[in-house]
C-alpha cells in the first residue's frame, strides 16, 4: 500500500506485468503481498484513473483518483459513442442500465460476460437494440456484440471496480461493496485538487506540463487545481526557464537510487513526467517510447535508463535480451546479471541474460 501511495498509483494496465513494478520497489516482495490487499475491503483497488489506464491505487484514495481524474474529459466520448449506437443520454444510462445492474450484483462479483448479457436484456426491455455489428480496434472484421456494456463509463463514474479474474474473464463489483463501509462520495472538484496535490507531493518539483501529461487533465483543470493549492506551493528554480512546483520542505526528499533497477513495461516512473530528462537522455527517448504508444522495459543504472530489455519464456525458463543504450562497463554488466538473478528468484525460474 505504501508503494502504491508513494507512486500515486502503480500502472497496472497489464496486471501481471505490474507485479514487477512492486518487486522493483519492495525488498523480498512476493505476489501474495499484493493479492492479499487487492480484494474487497482490502487496502488496494485496481481501476481506470489517470490517462484512462488501469492503476493499482490505495483504496482509501479511490474517489480522489477516479472522480478527480480525467473521467470528465472522456464523458463527451461516452455520450457520442452511445448516441451512435442509439443509446439515450447519461441520465438514462445511469437510471435504467447502471443502477439496475448494481442492484442486481449487490454483494457479489460478476464476469464481463454476465454484465454484457444483463445489458442486452435491459436494452431489449426498453425497446432498444441489444446487439449490433461492432468494429473492434484496427480489425477490418466486424463482430457482433452488445450494443452497450457501460463497464468503462461506470468505472469512470466511480460505480464499478475491477475485482480480479475468473479464468480468462475479468470480474467486476460495485465500488460500494468493494470499498470499506462508510465511505461517502466527495465533490469531484475537491478530488481533482487533491489528486494534483498528491502528484506534486510524490513527483515534485513538477511543471504544469508534467501534471497534465501524468493526469491527462485539461489545462484549465490543472490551472484551477494549482490556483486552489497556491498558498501551500513553492515555485522551484531548476535553471530551465520553466515554472516548477513543489511543497517546499513538505515535499519528500528523493533517496539515493539503487545501483541497478529492472522495470517492466509502462512503469509508473516512465509515465510520471512529460520531461524525461531526470532519468533518460533526450537522444534515446524514442528507444524507450516506441511506436503505437509502446513503453519498453528498462534497466536503470544509478537512476538513469541505461538499457531496455525483452524476455522470452522457453523450456529452460526465461531468456532475457538486454539492449544497452550506452556503452556498459564490465562491472555494470555483472551488476545487471546479478539483479536478473534476483529477479529469477522472484519469478521462480531460471533466467539467462544476453547483451545485444
Amino acid at each position: 500500500m505504501k508503494v502504491a501511495e508513494a507512486c500515486c498509483g502503480i500502472n497496472s494496465q497489464d496486471l501481471l506485468e505490474s507485479y514487477s513494478s512492486f518487486w522493483a520497489r519492495i525488498d523480498r516482495f512476493r505476489d501474495s503481498d499484493l493479492t492479499s490487499e487487492l480484494r474487497p475491503k482490502g487496502g488496494l483497488v485496481r481501476t481506470w484513473t489517470v490517462r484512462s489506464t488501469m492503476h493499482t491505487i490505495p483504496a482509501k484514495d479511490y474517489y480522489v483518483h477516479v472522480l478527480g481524474g480525467p473521467g470528465r474529459r472522456f464523458q463527451p466520448w461516452f455520450d457520442n459513442a452511445a448516441k451512435r449506437r442509439g443509446i439515450p443520454d447519461r441520465d438514462f444510462r445511469v437510471r435504467f442500465l447502471y443502477q439496475p445492474l448494481l442492484d442486481h450484483i449487490k454483494g457479489r462479483t460478476v464476469t464481463s460476460n454476465e454484465v454484457k448479457e444483463f445489458m442486452v436484456e435491459r436494452l431489449t426491455q426498453r425497446g432498444l437494440k441489444g446487439r449490433m455489428k461492432l468494429q473492434r480496434g484496427w480489425s477490418s472484421k466486424p463482430t457482433y456484440g452488445p450494443a452497450w456494456t457501460g463497464v468503462s463509463e461506470m468505472s469512470h463514474l466511480g460505480l464499478l471496480v475491477n475485482a480480479g479474474r475468473k479464468g480468462s474473464e475479468s470480474l467486476w463489483m460495485s465500488s460500494a461493496d468493494y470499498l470499506a463501509a462508510g465511505r461517502s462520495v466527495p465533490d469531484p472538484e475537491e478530488c481533482m485538487v487533491e489528486l494534483v496535490r498528491k502528484y506534486i507531493e510524490c513527483y515534485g518539483p513538477v511543471s504544469r506540463e508534467d501534471i497534465a501529461y501524468w493526469s491527462f487533465l485539461l489545462k484549465k483543470d490543472v490551472d484551477m487545481a494549482l490556483e486552489a493549492l497556491k498558498k501551500d506551493l513553492t515555485n522551484e528554480d531548476l535553471h530551465s526557464g520553466g515554472e516548477y512546483f513543489s511543497f517546499g520542505g513538505a515535499s519528500r526528499e528523493a533517496p539515493e537510487p539503487p545501483g541497478v533497477v529492472i522495470l517492466p513495461e509502462f512503469d509508473s516512473l516512465m509515465m510520471g513526467y512529460k520531461d524525461k530528462s531526470r532519468f533518460l537522455s533526450q537522444d534515446i527517448v524514442k528507444k524507450v517510447f516506441g511506436g503505437l504508444a509502446a513503453v519498453n522495459r528498462t534497466i536503470l543504472l544509478d537512476g538513469f535508463v541505461a538499457a531496455t530489455w525483452k524476455r522470452k519464456r522457453n523450456s529452460a525458463g526465461m531468456m532475457v535480451d538486454v539492449s544497452p543504450l550506452r556503452t556498459l562497463k564490465a562491472g555494470e554488466r555483472r551488476s545487471i546479471e546479478g539483479e536478473f538473478a534476483s529477479y529469477a528468484d522472484y519469478q521462480g525460474t531460471s533466467i539467462s541474460v544476453e547483451f545485444k
